[in-house]
């Protein structure tokens, strides 16, 4: 190999390069994007359908099934679920992963807007959205007051948002939880009795009115004049003096059957902080922004606004990102330095100061050309980005480690540092270029994960190989260009450690190896046994996909029955709000009734408007690994049972979105049907201990009130049943004209209302009356009737089938896994009528998924590691030796899960995929050095126990390097990160104990002379 020698024949160049690199790297440090988790590309679409008054069915049936006819013609559609409710209905589409998102939200506007035509008229929203990153929150303000009025918070709300808006990085600013203003038209039936006014008198005028029709050209004198209309209303005085009858010269005004006035809407989304009325002003940010620097603008803004607000409003963060994002990407950036001292400790203490500094400077300077390379490829630094560099700098010194410490041997055997480094480097050049590619390898394959969890962890891989190439060309580069430098005979002698450590290898090590070599079969036995033994404790070990995430954030939600007003929702919300008024770690919580809180979390998407729900936002005064808990299980016990609605109270979760941790779906076509399996199925999740919050959606009847038209009576009378729906509509609802543009440049809907109670109350029946054919008034009593009836309270599809899910929480150390093979077992043995059948969801469909998909993933790296030894040492034989080191890493995996107490979860899987490059390294650098002795005419015998002696030096180093690395990670006690730091660490320890002994026997067995 050349390389070497050409790095240090032209130190001035390399020296330049490696300088420039520096500062690529410093510079992207300092200006890449931060957060706290990956910002995840998720394909996932909604289309919100809003009917009012319509019943679930007629949604199903007038809006919902043209609507996936058509998207289910589309291609890359993963799963399409449709939640139809009272007056709305959402479509949530799952495209394939690995599409271009914003390609497929045109092709599924496009296939929306082919069907819009075939929807009713009275389809009062139809909206296509994608769900972006970018719509999870950096910032919640609040603006409290118990006296201004809605119109000044509002006011005051977009004042703030106008400020914010103009900052650099600023997404979008949105104020909510304010009614909406209204024109509103409030009839008095009884006066439009008397003048024998019909309601749809009133609505043709004002339709008729409010047509904005262009008037075209006229031509005069060799002129062209655009003619202007009178055009749509433009004033409320407008509004009011619109003629709706004339009868001779009597002229009927809006204003004398009417009440026109600007008001609000009725309210159907209250927002709260700590108990207090609140509008929420909330911020986005741009995709690849630093979230810190906009923070910091943010707040500057913030704070001269402040001195503006008048005394009664008060203003109050509900939610803030940047320091979280600042605290974990500091608190990993510390595990980064503290591994880089403890491995920098450890090669002083082998090798002198000399050979460390060295190689401490291969070290930031390969982070820091992995991070540029990382900036360049579009990644943020954030906890997965940042524990890839952790993981990475046990593995990237390890190249450097072999390098020096030949080098120092070749010094040690006479030669010139310069003739030293150039030799010392190439010997080992072609082993450390196979050991990082079969490295690479293992890591590569995890880069085309699929799905969420692929997104999520992607940037792990990428910087480890990022890395890993880095500490490669540095290796063959930098590293013997400086020890050609520094390194001296003198450096080149072994300290006291190093002497004693050469003491214990050939007074320990070498008998241990010889007696193995003679006993080969009681090896093999002792290595089977060790792992035989470890599978055994994988059952107690157990599997799990993602911990919750270590935040001092708790959730509440809050379900009513279907129908359920947004008052009782807030009755349920006050006692919610009650109970935590007496725990003292609570330092603010945030309401929203009739919607979910804007997004603050990017896998907790916020509830659509639902009159029957409340959410509630509980911030802690921090996150601690035992109160935190006892917290969330003490307010668990507390709104466990609640007369008339189910309280859930969860927290938040690390890893892609699922529906929950056990879900199951009743697929079927009668509802009545469905209905009965569910409460079967909710009977099994129900009776399997460890689960809580358990939902079936249909377990709550619905009670509506059916205003029957009497068809005979209403022939008799001369009724219309338009104009009955049209009355009660009115009179419960409302009923929208149009937008008015007011002078203020606002558009405003017009609302057609009933005068006085709002909302309408079953009493305002008796007062309303429609006009027949005849012209006379009708009370409206004669010709319906009204009457109680049971109806679904929501109709659930899944991929155009009628379904529901019944889903639940598990609590804080239960294995869903197992839990959901319980449940799958009792559901095997319901009797599940013809064409209905179940389909498992939630946490153990994400799950296998995933572990699917990296299990074949793992396949294709030993497959890729196995072409690369075969390739090296081109033979069969000697890559199976090098291959015995995993399932001996194995071994220790999960001894070193087991005595830690963690699960082998997603991320311990990831580890021990890791691990498979990085264990094979050992045994290449082994077998390769035994090859080049074999060579050199030693026996087999002779070969593998002095290149075992002699490599054991530099296969400790990079093991305890590797360890001491990792080790601040593994030992945070995070949920997330410990298992994988375990599953490596007892890999690692495990496999060079046993590599150190093994291989040597696999290699003396397998190998001819």
């Amino acid at each position: 190999m050349k390389l070497p020698q050409l790095a240090i024949s032209n130190h001035l160049f390399v020296m330049v390069l490696v300088a420039m690199a520096s500062g690529l790297g410093i510079l992207s440090y300092l200006n890449m994007p931060r957060s706290e988790d990956p910002s995840l590309e998720f394909p996932f679409y909604n289309v919100v359908a809003v009917y009012p008054g319509a019943s679930p069915e007629d949604i199903e049936q007038l809006v919902i099934n043209p609507l996936e006819d058509e998207l289910k013609e589309l291609e890359d559609i993963k799963d399409l679920s449709t939640e139809i409710s009272e007056g709305a209905a959402v479509i949530e589409i799952e495209a394939e992963y690995g599409i271009d998102v914003d390609d497929k939200f045109d092709e599924i506007s496009q296939a929306v807007n082919q069907v819009r035509g075939d929807l009713p008229d009275e389809l009062r929203r139809l909206d296509v959205n994608q769900v972006t990153p970018q719509d999870v929150i950096i910032l919640q303000m609040a603006l409290m007051s118990e006296t201004s009025s809605f119109h000044d918070l509002v006011n005051w709300g977009e004042r703030l948002e106008d400020r914010l808006a103009q900052i650099d990085g600023v997404r979008t600013v949105e104020v909510t939880g304010n009614p909406e203003e209204e024109v509103r038209i409030a009839l008095d039936m009884e006066e439009m009795g008397k003048r024998n006014i019909s309601l749809n008198m009133v609505l043709g005028t004002l339709s008729q009115n409010h047509t904005n029709l262009p008037g075209g050209e006229l031509s005069s004198g060799g002129r062209s004049f655009v003619v202007k209309t009178s055009g749509s209303y433009q004033s409320i005085d407008q509004l009011k003096q619109t003629v709706i009858s004339s009868a001779g010269e009597q002229l009927v005004f809006l204003k004398d059957i009417a009440s026109v006035t600007m008001g609000y809407e009725d309210q159907n989304y209250l927002t709260r902080l700590d108990g207090k009325r609140a509008v929420y002003v909330s911020v986005t940010q741009q995709k690849g922004k630093n979230i810190l620097k906009i923070d910091e603008k943010i707040q500057a803004q913030i704070d001269e606004y402040e001195e503006e607000l008048p005394v009664e409003i008060g203003l109050s963060t509900v939610f803030r990102q940047a320091p979280a994002v600042e605290t974990r990407v500091n608190d990993f950036f510390i595990s980064l330095l503290q591994g880089i001292l403890l491995v920098g400790a450890i090669i002083l203490l082998f090798l002198g100061a000399r050979n460390a500094i060295i190689i401490m400077t291969v070290i930031p300077t390969s982070i820091l050309m992995a991070i540029f390379m990382l900036d360049t490829s579009d990644f943020g630094l954030q906890q997965i980005s940042i524990a890839g560099l952790v993981i990475a700098l046990g593995l990237l010194v390890d190249n450097g480690i072999v390098v020096v410490e030949n080098i120092h041997r070749f010094i040690r055997e006479g030669y010139s540092p310069l003739e030293a480094a150039a030799k010392g480097t190439a010997e080992v050049g072609w082993a450390i270029v196979s050991s990082t590619a079969t490295t690479v390898l293992a890591f590569l394959p995890m880069t085309q994960l699929g799905g969420g969890t692929g997104q999520f962890v992607l940037s792990l891989p990428v910087i480890v190989i990022l890395a890993l190439l880095a500490s490669l060309l540095l290796a063959l580069t930098l590293s013997p260009l400086l020890s050609s430098r520094l390194m001296t005979k003198k450096a080149a002698i072994p300290n006291r450690f190093l002497k004693a450590l050469e003491r214990g290898i050939q007074g320990i090590y070498r008998p241990v190896l010889n007696f193995a070599l003679a006993r080969p079969f009681l090896m093999g036995a002792i290595a089977i046994g060790s792992l035989a033994g470890s599978m055994a404790l994988f059952p107690l070990v157990g599997v799990s996909f993602f911990p919750n995430a270590d935040k001092p954030l708790i959730v509440v939600d809050i379900d009513l029955p279907k129908g359920a007003s947004v008052e009782a929702s807030e009755k349920v919300a006050n006692d919610v709000e009650s109970v935590l008024e007496s725990y003292p770690e609570v330092i603010s919580y945030a309401t929203n009734i009739g919607k979910g809180n804007p997004q603050i979390y990017y896998n907790l998407p916020p509830e659509q408007f639902a009159p029957n729900y409340a959410q509630i936002i509980i911030t802690l005064d921090e996150w601690d690994s035992e109160k935190f808990p006892a917290t969330v299980k003490s307010l668990r016990e507390k709104l466990a049972i609640y007369p008339g609605a189910r309280i859930s109270v969860s927290e938040l979760k690390n890893g892609p979105p699922y529906e929950a941790p056990v879900a199951i779906k009743v697929v079927g076509e009668n509802l009545d049907v469905i209905g009965q399996l569910s409460r079967q199925v909710e009977g099994i999740i129900r009776g399997t201990d460890g689960i809580i919050n358990v939902d079936n959606p249909l377990s709550m009847g619905n009670t509506r009130l059916k205003a029957e038209v009497l068809p005979e009576k209403a022939g008799m009378l001369g009724v219309s049943w338009l104009d009955v729906d049209l009355a009660l509509r009115t009179t419960i609802a409302g009923y929208e004209i149009g937008d008015m543009t007011l002078e203020d440049g606002q558009e405003y809907p017009m609302m057609l209302r009933m005068a006085n109670h709002y909302p309408a109350k079953i009493s305002d029946f008796s007062r309303i009356s429609v006009m027949n054919n005849q012209g006379a008034q009708v009370p409206i009593k004669q010709v319906v009737q009204l009457g109680l009836e049971t109806a679904s309270p929501r109709i659930d599809h899944y991929d155009g089938q009628r379904t529901n899910m019944v889903t639940g929480d598990v609590e804080e150390g239960n294995n869903v896994t197992e839990m959901t093979l319980d449940i799958i077992e009792g559901l095997d043995q319901m009797n599940w009528p013809s064409g209905y059948r179940y389909i498992v969801a939630g946490e153990f469909e994400t799950q296998q998924e995933s572990f699917g998909d990296l299990g074949s993933l793992l396949i294709v790296a030993l497959l890729g590691i196995l072409a690369v030894l075969v390739l090296q040492f081109r033979s069969i034989r000697q890559p199976l030796i090098v291959v015995s080191a995993i399932p001996l890493a194995f071994s220790g995996s999960i001894v070193a899960l087991f005595f830690s107490g963690y699960s082998f979860s997603f991320l311990a899987f990831i580890g021990f995929t890791s691990l498979v490059g990085i264990v094979v390294n050992t045994s290449i650098i082994l077998v390769d050095y035994s090859n080049q002795l074999l060579a050199e005419g030693l026996s087999v015998k002779e070969a593998i126990s002095k290149a075992a002696e002699t490599r054991f030096l530099p296969i400790l180093m990079t093991t305890m390097t590797t360890i001491f690395g990792l080790l601040p990670l593994t030992l945070s006690g995070s949920d997330l990160w410990s298992p994988l730091g375990w599953t490596i660490i007892g890999g690692m320890i495990s496999s060079t104990l046993l590599t150190l002994v093994i291989v040597p026997v696999l290699y003396q067995a397998l190998t001819k002379n």
